[in-house]
């Protein structure tokens, strides 16, 4: 069972919302770090409209460590907590450390679900390197955790989708970048999997495969959509 994700920037909203109902798109990451205006009001009004439309709502505020853009973690703060009324669920980076469990906690208070992520452009990292960002990012509460690394093999992803299968019950996103990763945002659902992303348009990283062509590859292989965050 899996949730499909398109991350959206503040441009080309109606177009982009338009297709994502087409293609049957269950969850708009929101990536405000990535927005032109990222005036308070403006993503409020653009996360309601989400709303409207009836998707799960993801607010991202990613960091430059991470991919992200050059705000800073108070800045970060700040917009997480502002727009947590308007969204259903949050991603927060396991190494932004300074304010990471205060997302959390908040977001928990007002019976919100928080991802939170680990993301490494360069390489896949040891097996144990993994286990302990599952383990202590769960530590701190995370509902789901995601990690998302740079495949240079199809041992790398063989690696990465056995530590899924074996953290399947702890509520795991496992994602593979890069030529190698591709076939991951396909089959890691198999594996445990909760969320795979795709893109209209323009991808936010490599390795994602179009939305059209990923439905027609999940009904393909006979992958179901859907579950409910416990």
């Amino acid at each position: 069972m899996v949730k499909v994700a398109l991350p959206i920037t503040d441009e080309n909203l109606d177009d982009i919302l338009s297709k994502a109902i087409f293609e049957n798109i269950d969850i708009i990451e929101l990536r405000i770090d990535q927005f032109k205006d990222k005036d308070i009001n403006h993503i409020v009004k653009v996360a309601n409209k989400v709303k409207e439309k009836g998707f799960i709502a993801l607010a991202t505020v990613r960091s430059k460590l991470e991919g992200g853009t050059d705000i800073s973690d108070e800045e970060r703060l700040k917009i997480f907590k502002y727009v947590c009324d308007y969204v259903d669920m949050a991603d927060i980076e396991y190494t932004s450390f300074t304010i990471n469990k205060e997302v959390i906690d908040f977001y928990h208070q007002k019976g919100k679900a928080v991802i939170m992520s680990y993301h490494d452009f360069d390489k896949t990292p040891s097996d144990d390197y993994i286990q302990s960002i599952i383990d202590e990012s769960k530590s701190l509460g995370a509902d789901i955790v995601k990690y998302a690394f740079k495949a240079n093999s199809f041992e790398d992803v063989a690696r990465v989708m056995w530590i899924a299968q074996k953290n399947r019950q702890k509520n795991i996103v496992a994602i593979l970048m890069g030529d190698y990763g591709k076939v991951s945002r396909v089959v890691a659902p198999v594996f445990g999997s909760m969320i795979t992303y795709t893109y209209i348009g323009q991808s936010f990283a490599p390795g994602q495969i179009e939305a059209e062509k990923l439905n027609e590859l999940l009904e393909f292989f006979n992958i179901q959509k859907g579950w409910k965050l416990e």
